[in-house]
């Protein structure tokens, strides 16, 4: 990671944190902080969603018994996610997966 690209997460991560801390909604903390990454770095939309998306995830998994991917048996087709609350390991088709973001209720969407 560059010295930009640690300036735009550390970025991110902090307006996240400010915005959560007012009761923010997350689409609505999402929207404004990849807004305010991309006024501040001149970066891409889909560049700055992407920095803002993923500290939001991290954000949301701090401090909490949770799942992880296992990057060196993920695919390009497949994810393997470990649980470590269960122990159990669940392997998804990446066909899985959108299926599942179709049905999501609220999901954050990135429209870049």
């Amino acid at each position: 990671m560059n010295a930009i690209q640690k300036n735009m997460t550390d970025a991110a991560y902090s307006q996240l944190i400010a915005l959560r801390k007012n009761n923010i909604s997350g689409a609505q903390c999402v929207e404004m902080t990849t807004d305010s990454l991309m006024e501040e770095f001149g970066c891409s939309r889909r560049q700055a969603v992407l920095k803002v998306t993923a500290a939001w995830y991290d954000l949301e998994a701090a401090g909490a018994k949770s799942a992880y991917i296992d990057v060196s048996r993920t695919t390009g087709n497949s994810v393997v996610i470990h649980d470590t609350a269960t122990g159990r390991t669940s392997i998804f088709s990446v066909r899985e997966l959108l299926q599942l973001r179709d049905q999501a209720v609220n999901p954050i969407a990135i429209n870049a």
